[in-house]
């Protein structure tokens, strides 16, 4: 029989659970999933016959579908777009939405990270990333980016919550409990379609991209639910797939969120930014408002690439019938996982040789850079962030920021924050304060500029000792899951250390993430943190000290006549 879609329905086997009916998406071609008028069932009349359906095309119907979705952003008050042709030279156009930080920021994330694994297969000009927005009601948000890289095209799906500012990846649409009962739907509709078994069920255990090759979840606005798989094996040949679940078979499916999202794409609305909270409110110290992971593992080391995909950062698979994370970044939940860091930056005599470690380990990291530096260097910091690595900013000159007024203070994080974006294209959602200095006053200002505030808990004190080795040794003897480990750029012996610290950390199957990424979408503007999400598979996951303050270097930063200032509460 014909579905509401047009799209071809076949009863579903016996016994499937929660399964009436399923459709595959791609049976009666273009017509059909756009909800044209499909050619009937053949009469047998031979290949001529004009009412014989084409042969399946899941990656033809997918690159249908993909391009015929409606842009919703006329419902995003004061929409804007983030255009990096200019001024990184990368294909790369995106919505941004005002008032909604947590959705920008995972678009930001998912940007570096596509960056990266451009610049690893080794043709960062093929890039090409179109991103508009596809659900908005007045809680709800939805973007889509269309990817094109040396490999093909995937498409990326990143969902937004107003209710606690938080951007979710395509798995948080399926209820926890309902992953097992989606997977048997959706490999049926697989054997359906003439996708090959056993890799189906291996991407359903894995995050979609760019993080794996899990599917993205798009719902249909008749209450179906379109499965986007990036790599699909047909025939024993990877290439995309579109599979639907149709709204009887979906609709016990849905979580929470995946309920909301459903029904805004159903009955698109006007977005409302007043609808946008943050856990904690005006409380500064984020960790004691994280909500953990469903699962955390015992520390993983990354999986290994098939080839197909991202290369990096892997998270290993959830197990069968287990839904993948959530995250809007790589899994920390499952991976052994830390933040390497580098302040002071950038440096024009040290810059390229620790990119191209970095690059050499093909390992992520966070830079985070002084103002003046950056005006005096912006190519090395467009460099930087073309190669997909994070850049925060570390104020503007390097004073302590809880000696200053609130007028010092305020130019000492919105100039940086102007000269990153003038250098990017894109202002900075990270922060570190000089020497680790912070309290309430500073966490707030920093909020105001829309950055949360990234301390440590592992101070090399490579700006003290200066010694390769000691540097080593250091991340060596403090490293543990979740850190946030402190290192220079501006530091002969600094850089010097990092490939040995980069290959320690491949030979112990520890994954770096970016700050962002470390906190798994829940590290808020205005809040500060000493550690990621993930520290261990305990319950008790927080750092129990927080650190002495670290000198940090500083040879940059003059703090004289920048001393009016604000009260510290003793607290790094």
């Amino acid at each position: 029989m014909i579905g509401a879609t047009g799209a071809l329905v076949v009863a579903g086997a016996a016994g499937a659970v929660g399964a009436g009916a399923l459709i595959s998406g791609h049976d009666l071609g273009l017509g059909g999933l756009l909800g044209g008028s499909g050619g009937g069932p053949s009469d047998g009349g031979g290949e001529g016959d004009p009412t014989t359906p084409p042969p399946p095309d899941p990656a033809g119907d997918l690159r249908a579908l993909v391009a015929e979705l409606p842009d919703q952003a006329a419902h995003v008050p004061e929409a804007a777009t983030l255009d990096l042709n200019g001024v990184l030279q990368r294909d790369i156009v995106v919505p941004l939405a005002p008032g909604a930080r947590g959705l920008n920021e995972a678009v930001d994330i998912c940007i570096n990270k596509l960056l990266r694994e451009a610049l690893y297969a080794g043709d960062p000009a093929a890039l090409s990333v179109a991103g508009r927005v596809v659900a908005a009601g007045p809680g709800i948000l939805g973007v889509l980016l269309d990817v094109t890289d040396g490999a093909g095209s995937s498409t990326a799906l990143v969902w937004y919550r107003a209710e606690g500012d938080r951007a979710l990846a395509s798995p948080a649409l399926i209820e926890y409990a309902q992953w097992h009962a989606f997977t048997q739907l959706v490999a049926q509709a697989g054997a359906e379609a003439g996708l090959d078994a056993d890799p189906l069920a291996e991407q359903l255990q894995q995050q979609p991209r760019p993080w794996g090759n899990g599917p993205s979840l798009l719902p249909a606005a008749d209450g179906s639910l379109h499965v986007l798989f990036p790599a699909a094996s047909v025939g024993g040949t990877r290439q995309e797939a579109l599979l639907t679940l149709p709204a009887a078979s979906a609709e016990p499916l849905w979580s929470e969120v995946g309920l909301a999202v459903a029904q805004v794409v159903a009955s698109p609305a006007d977005f409302d930014p007043a609808a946008v909270s943050v856990p904690g409110g005006d409380e500064v110290k984020g960790s004691k408002y994280w909500d953990l992971p469903d699962v955390v593992t015992e520390a993983q080391p990354a999986r290994e690439s098939d080839g197909a995909g991202p290369v990096t950062q892997l998270a290993p698979l959830s197990g069968p019938g287990v839904r993948p994370s959530t995250a809007v970044a790589p899994d920390a939940g499952r991976l052994d996982a830390v933040a390497l860091t580098f302040d002071d930056g950038p440096a024009p005599d040290l810059n390229e040789t620790l990119r191209e470690a970095l690059l050499s380990a093909k390992h992520a990291a966070t830079f985070f850079m002084i103002g003046q530096s950056v005006a005096d260097w912006p190519d090395l910091v467009t460099q930087t962030s073309a190669d997909g690595y994070e850049i925060g900013s570390h104020s503007w000159s390097h004073p302590q920021l809880t000696r200053l007024g609130a007028e010092k203070l305020a130019g000492q994080l919105s100039r940086p924050a102007e000269k990153i974006a003038e250098a990017t294209g894109r202002k900075p959602y990270v922060m570190r304060p000089p020497y680790g200095a912070r309290n309430t006053e500073t966490d707030r200002a920093c909020g105001v500029e829309g950055e949360s505030v990234h301390i440590w808990d592992v101070d090399t004190l490579d700006w003290q000792t200066k010694n390769r080795q000691k540097n080593i040794d250091a991340v060596v003897s403090g490293t543990r899951r979740g850190s946030i480990i402190l290192m220079h750029e501006i530091h002969q012996a600094s850089v010097d250390a990092v490939p040995e610290i980069l290959d320690w950390f491949t030979e112990r199957g520890i994954t770096t993430l970016t700050c962002a990424e470390l906190g798994q979408n829940q590290m808020f503007a205005g809040k500060h943190y000493m550690a990621g999400l993930v520290d261990a598979e305990t319950e008790e996951r927080t750092p129990k000290v927080e650190p002495d303050p670290s000198d940090g270097g500083g040879e940059s930063g003059d703090t004289a006549g920048d001393t009016s200032g604000g009260a510290e509460d003793g607290e790094g």
